[in-house]
């Protein structure tokens, strides 16, 4: 079970931080900063990519991480590197659900108003900067959980 568990952990991981690193090409496409059209085409992939990868990964990781926490029966409040892994966990998951996905909601409809006319594109970059800043502590947050999870750092133990 612990296997299957930390299989499915990994898999979450990858289809969330990979759709974060796609989210962020997107952003990069020649003219989505100037052109609405542009603008609102790279919002409506990141949209797709966040309703069928990101929040799905998000809510794999969380699920498949606590599995194995309450079957492997580990001391999360004794081993400081799983509970600040842990930690960041919830804080991606926090950052993800309740930040991020309103702002890139926003974005998205902001976008489709710049299309029409009805909104400037400024708006949708005043955005993109709320989005930016979250979004880079989210990636710094997985990256120093992935550290965590692979280094594991503290007391080693010996046998005797």
């Amino acid at each position: 079970m612990m296997k299957f568990a930390k299989a499915l952990h990994l898999i979450g991981a990858m289809m969330f931080f990979g759709s974060i690193l796609g989210h962020i090409t997107a952003g990069l496409v020649p003219g989505a900063q100037e052109d609405p059209g542009t603008a609102f085409i790279a919002r409506q992939f990141i949209d797709v990519a966040t309703v069928y990868l990101t929040l799905p990964g998000l809510i794999l990781l969380v699920t498949a991480g606590i599995l194995m926490i309450v079957k492997g029966k580990l001391p999360v409040f004794r081993i400081r590197w799983l509970m600040l892994h842990a930690v960041f966990g919830l804080l991606i998951a926090f950052n993800g659900a309740f930040l991020l996905y309103p702002i890139g909601q926003e974005m998205l409809a902001v976008a489709a108003q710049a299309v029409s006319g009805a909104a400037p594109l400024d708006a949708l970059h005043a955005l993109g900067g709320r989005e930016a800043a979250f979004g880079a502590v989210n990636v710094a947050l997985c990256l120093a959980a992935i550290m965590l999870a692979v280094f594991k750092p503290g007391p080693k133990r010996t046998t005797a």
